[in-house]
């Protein structure tokens, strides 16, 4: 796996109600702002998720895990966030079937395998549905990022 750059700044408590999109691009200004993704990988995201939604249903609180082709990424990187305000999501198994959303993880990787190393690792932190919750309703970055950092890095 390629190094992943992630730190405080990259995680994003998002106290407003803000739709699909907008969650997005926040996240994805984030990254780009760094330097660690092209211009194309916001429009990249939205293209995906309308073909390949993200939405992951887990019977409590749901997660989204956004990501795009290598070719839209400079440096390896992740951002979160934390939707005080539930955004909906299609859900990845049925695209057609809308849910809320609390937590987004948004990957931006640059090896062709990467993202199903950290699908998995993703996957790991989402059955921790405590750990979840925990991070969810938190408003403190440090914590969060923390809390994440040992599951994904």
């Amino acid at each position: 796996m390629d190094s992943i750059h992630f730190d405080e700044t990259q995680v994003l408590i998002i106290d407003e109600k803000l739709n699909h999109d907008e969650v997005l691009k926040k996240m994805a200004d984030q990254l780009q702002v760094k330097g660690y993704v092209k211009d194309s990988y916001y429009p990249a995201i939205i293209e995906r998720e309308k073909n390949y939604p993200t939405g992951l249903f887990t019977e409590a609180i749901n997660v989204a895990i956004p990501h795009c082709d290598i070719a839209n990424v400079n440096q390896g990187s992740i951002c979160v966030g934390v939707l005080k305000q539930p955004t909906q999501f299609a859900r990845m198994d049925e695209p057609d079937v809308m849910i809320d959303v609390q937590l987004v993880v948004m990957l931006a990787l640059t090896l062709p395998h990467g993202h199903i190393e950290m699908l998995q690792k993703v996957v790991a932190l989402i059955q921790n549905q405590d750990v979840v919750k925990s991070i969810v309703h938190s408003s403190n970055q440090k914590e969060i990022y923390e809390t994440i950092k040992k599951y994904l890095l």
